[in-house]
């Protein structure tokens, strides 16, 4: 199945940074799919019933949006070497998934609404106007989003010490001598400064991270081949989407598998619709055949999605 593994993604995606890593981490191959930073994006929402966040994982007609979720289909894909390491797996995952809570919202919301903000102008206006859709605010002038990088500056470089910190007890990565998730969520932050910004000196008043950043970076990205979006469509429309069995489980949102339901993000505008194929307490899947591609399954984790009827 690794073979089949297609990434849709773009490069200065701060997201799909981390699973390119993880590619790299598992020695995976799989194939890239280069989709717009910006809408529209129209060989990428008919494979995921409209949601339009990056990245999104493809294997033939089973879709996985969300890192989270991508992460665990790759964990299970290849369990070693793993993103929870060391005697007790589970505690290690319970605390990478608290420091991902922190690093990609407060950490890298800060970091992205003040590194873009420098750089306003490097990119078209129309990123600018997406971005503020995706959150629920009004387009804004040039001026406003360069105000930004004032604004978020106090937050960003505070919470970059933090990640020093976590480095001081001598170890090679934030839980210890083994590199888990916790340090693929982290280094999002400082990959994204750079990455935008080109090479940041104030960095290197961090040697402890600037080690670590390197140590993660060396992973690479795998066994990475190109891709059309076309012939991403065309492996959808001529695969069967895998059959799922029926959990037993009753969604308190008062749904059943069949309805026409809507799975949205708790804190942005990124819907998606199809018909409810199935739900549990950790996933929710849809099903839809729009767009001449035949069926095609979408998947979302459960945590961080708001699931309800679709009323149009």
């Amino acid at each position: 199945m690794s073979s089949d593994l297609i990434l849709h993604h773009y490069e200065f995606s701060n997201f799909s940074e981390k699973v390119r890593l993880v590619f790299g981490l598992k020695d995976l191959a799989w194939s890239s799919v280069e989709i717009p930073a910006f809408e529209p994006k129209p060989d990428y929402t008919p494979l995921t019933c409209g949601y339009r966040r990056t990245p999104a994982l493809q294997i033939g007609a089973d879709i996985y949006c969300d890192t989270a979720l991508i992460l665990e289909v790759l964990e299970a894909l290849r369990p070693v070497p793993s993103l929870y390491p060391g005697p007790n797996p589970d505690r290690t995952r319970a605390l990478s998934l608290g420091l991902t809570a922190w690093a990609e919202t407060q950490l890298i919301r800060a970091v992205a609404l003040h590194i873009t903000g420098l750089h306003a102008r490097t990119f078209p206006m129309e990123f600018h106007s997406d971005r503020a859709r995706l959150h629920g605010k009004p387009a804004p002038d040039i001026f406003r989003v360069e105000a930004s990088a004032h604004t978020y500056l106090p937050q960003v470089w505070p919470q970059m010490a933090r990640i020093e910190d976590m480095l001081s007890v001598g170890s090679d990565y934030i839980l210890g001598q083994e590199l888990s998730l916790a340090d693929l969520s982290v280094y999002e932050a400082p990959w994204f400064i750079e990455t935008i910004g080109g090479r940041c000196d104030r960095l290197d008043g961090f040697p402890l991270t600037r080690a670590w950043m390197q140590r993660v970076a060396d992973l690479g990205h795998g066994r990475k081949s190109d891709l059309s979006a076309n012939d991403a469509l065309d492996r959808a429309s001529g695969s069967e989407p895998v059959m799922i069995e029926a959990s037993g489980y009753e969604a308190p949102e008062g749904v059943a598998i069949g309805d026409e339901v809507v799975v949205s993000p708790m804190a942005e505008r990124s819907p998606a619709s199809g018909t409810l194929l199935h739900v549990d307490a950790e996933r929710v899947s849809l099903r839809t055949n729009d767009g001449g591609l035949g069926e095609v399954h979408v998947h979302f984790p459960r945590l961080g999605y708001r699931l309800s009827r679709d009323s149009r």
